[in-house]
């Protein structure tokens, strides 16, 4: 098994960052560290990874979001409402509220976007890469990310503002949703 030493002490900064954006829960995203960093240490051919930062982050992010769509999917099935940690304090308790409302809609609606739309959306928006690294993280060209992150972003901001929509069918309980 190779050491892990030098990933972790070159790359776990910016692993931890993707990972306690996207869960917002230091026990999560502490997990999902670990995960990431087993993977490259289980990846069966470790010369084949020309950019080790674009491919630990990517499996950061792709941990993470399964780990928000479990903890939708539980919530589902326990018919619960919980809403997500949230570490952020904003200076007023209703700036507080609402920001802590927007970002647990947001994480919900991420799980219900196609996956590489997700990742492309996180990855610009959260992780303040260019289109350029974008795609580098995605193996696609700089145009394709733009486009996965324009249709997520589109989806995102509809489902957001539509409470109809936001009132999907794993909240209403019913086929369909309200109509």
């Amino acid at each position: 098994m190779p050491d892990a030493s030098p990933l972790i002490q070159k790359h776990g900064d910016a692993v931890w960052r993707t990972s306690v954006r996207l869960l917002g829960d230091v026990d999560e995203a502490w997990d999902c560290y670990q995960e990431t960093f087993l993977a490259a240490l289980r990846h069966p051919d470790p010369g084949s990874v020309a950019e080790w930062s674009a491919w630990l982050r990517r499996v950061a992010t792709n941990r993470a979001m399964d780990r928000l769509r479990q903890t939708y999917r539980r919530r589902e099935m326990a018919g619960q409402l919980d809403e997500l940690p949230n570490r952020a304090t904003p200076v007023n308790p209703s700036a507080r509220l609402e920001s802590e409302e927007l970002r647990d809609a947001l994480r919900e609606a991420l799980t219900e976007l196609p996956e590489r739309q997700a990742e492309a959306f996180w990855l610009r928006h959260a992780e303040q890469l260019t289109p350029t690294q974008v795609a580098e993280h995605l193996g696609t060209t700089p145009a394709n990310a733009r486009q996965l992150v324009h249709r997520a972003a589109t989806a995102l901001r509809d489902r957001l503002a539509d409470p109809n929509l936001a009132a999907s069918p794993r909240h209403a309980g019913q086929p369909g949703g309200p109509r």
